[in-house]
């Protein structure tokens, strides 16, 4: 059996009696780094023998595994922190599991997700999870036009380094709209703030977050309603363009305000100015 194995987000306490029992009688555990793993690993003084699976080297290892459940083996699938296939690469090993028919199960336990959603203090009750967003500005756009649009409260994962900038894009297309940034969870500096996304960009410009952060949003109006619809695009770029706005300008507004991409509305306003693009 491969047993998808849930460990804690911060806490070491947060551990299930029968996922500690599962580790140390299992014949391997896989793990994503075996340095962060070994804390949890030698806090509750588990031996067992230790695998690699990660991002890199997850076809390999992820045949390898499948092929000791199949000899007869009880392999523990961990991460680095919560449960394993949750924005991991977990779910490839799951994928390759199902479709090759190895038995598996869940021992459940800590979520980042789930615990920065009830921490946030937002609606639990319909929530969507969005993982990562995507680092590609196209496919980002998308995502964040979704987001907007959704009208049950939305939870994502950031990397420190990257906060300040999606603060940034929450703005443009969230407005007022309610976020919670949930830090360190259930560690000793555990912290949520909440408000606006200009109100937290301030204050993270002042004082850069450090820790693992998720970030929750409140539900918005099930629509977007604030998107400017296409077939307004060209009145808002004369608009722009009559009120003194320079073109770049005028398109780079356009662009955050519709579903359009930069260069969609680029095109747009060469029609406008009777060109053509070379």
């Amino acid at each position: 059996m491969l047993y998808l194995c849930a460990t804690p987000i911060g806490n070491l306490k947060d551990i299930t009696v029968r996922a500690l029992e599962c580790m140390k009688e299992a014949d391997y555990i896989a793990v994503e780094n075996i340095d962060r793993s070994r804390k949890l690993l030698s806090r509750y003084e588990i031996k067992t023998p230790l695998l690699t699976f990660r991002e890199s080297n997850r076809e390999k290892k992820g045949k390898e595994i499948l092929s000791l459940v199949q000899q007869g083996a009880q392999v523990v699938l961990i991460t680095d922190a919560g449960l394993p296939a949750i924005s991991d690469p977990g779910f490839n090993l799951v994928e390759m599991a199902v479709s090759e028919g190895v038995p598996f199960t869940v021992l459940p336990g800590p979520s980042a997700a789930l615990t920065a959603l009830l921490r946030s203090g937002l609606p639990a009750h319909r929530f969507v999870f969005w993982g990562f967003l995507s680092q590609k500005k196209s496919e980002r756009k998308t995502e964040l036009i979704s987001i907007a649009a959704e009208d049950k409260t939305a939870i994502l994962y950031e990397a420190p380094h990257r906060l300040l900038k999606t603060l940034q894009e929450m703005q443009d297309y969230f407005g007022e709209r309610t976020v919670a940034v949930c830090r360190e969870l259930t560690k000793l500096f555990e912290e949520v703030l909440q408000g606006t996304p200009a109100e937290l960009q301030a204050l993270f410009q002042k004082t850069p977050p450090r820790g693992e952060i998720t970030l929750v949003i409140a539900p918005g109006p099930g629509k977007s309603a604030h998107m400017l619809p296409e077939e307004q695009v060209e009145d808002r770029l004369k608009e722009l363009l009559n009120q003194g706005a320079a073109p770049s300008e005028a398109v780079k507004q356009v662009a955050r305000q519709s579903s359009l991409t930069r260069g969609q509305v680029y095109e747009r306003m060469l029609k406008l100015q009777g060109k053509k693009d070379p």
